[in-house]
């Protein structure tokens, strides 16, 4: 794989537009576009890259320090992920009180801004997994499940991040109940493995600007998101096109064998 650090669940980018998005062919790919000007975008990456690992490295010397029963939540939030987002472009604001849609709370850590729709960055402790409520508290929800439920329900947001520090997902609202749909990176993997790649691509695909718009339905992820059903869509026509031919290509050959007198008098 070109992105070992990357996973892809329920097509939310194709890996073609995850490898035009890198190479710097999709759209939004300028450094105007990501709030740059009179520097190359090569560079800012570059220099994201080396910064994020000394506040790796400094988060894992944090870590030992902690007895293992601690969940590391604040440690995980001060040390590194908020670090590593405003890399990005961030200014997370922390929200003290959870939010409610249709009755329901929603208890995410932060926001990436201020107003209305604006994206969900919840952050947990990297002994937590994303898919599991904690053993302790009263979480109704694991802290993937929580974010996608509330960019279900919510009118206004429509991406959000989820993090615990050893992977980061980027979800989107999604009508399917029974199959998820995201990007993760492996973090962990990135900067144990010091993978500049996959780095790179998280910073491009990612990064604040990906998300600012004056809807958010207008926002660079939603056109990238809308292209790649377009491509999904082209790639499956032409994949029927060649099915049909293969099932009469078939057809035809069973029809001609010479054994097959009974089919063809069927």
């Amino acid at each position: 794989m070109r992105f070992p650090c990357l996973k892809v669940e329920g097509g939310l980018l194709a890996g073609d537009l995850l490898d035009q998005i890198y190479d710097g062919k999709a759209p939004g790919q300028k450094p105007q576009d990501f709030g740059i000007s009179g520097g190359r975008l090569e560079n800012e990456i570059a220099a994201a890259w080396q910064e994020a690992l000394e506040h790796w490295q400094a988060f894992q010397h944090r870590l030992e320090r902690l007895p293992e029963t601690d969940p590391a939540t604040t440690v995980t939030r001060d040390q590194w992920v908020i670090p590593l987002l405003s890399l990005l472009g961030y200014e997370l604001i922390y929200t003290a009180r959870a939010a409610e849609v249709e009755g329901k709370t929603y208890a995410i850590s932060h926001r990436a801004g201020a107003g209305e729709g604006v994206p969900p960055v919840h952050v947990v402790g990297c002994r937590q997994s994303l898919d599991r409520r904690p053993e302790t508290g009263r979480p109704r929800l694991a802290p993937h499940s929580l974010v996608q439920e509330y960019l279900n329900r919510d009118k206004d947001a429509l991406w959000g991040i989820v993090s615990n520090g050893r992977v980061l997902r980027l979800l989107r609202d999604n009508a399917s109940l029974t199959r998820q749909a995201y990007l993760e990176f492996d973090l962990e993997a990135i900067f144990r493995g010091e993978l500049y790649s996959d780095f790179a691509l998280l910073w491009l695909v990612c990064h604040q600007s990906r998300f600012e718009a004056d809807r958010p339905e207008e926002c660079l992820l939603e056109r990238w998101s809308e292209l790649a059903r377009r491509q999904g869509a082209r790639a499956l026509d032409t994949l029927r096109d060649g099915v049909e031919r293969a099932i009469r290509a078939l057809g035809s050959g069973f029809l001609a064998h010479p054994d097959n007198a009974t089919l063809r008098e069927r």
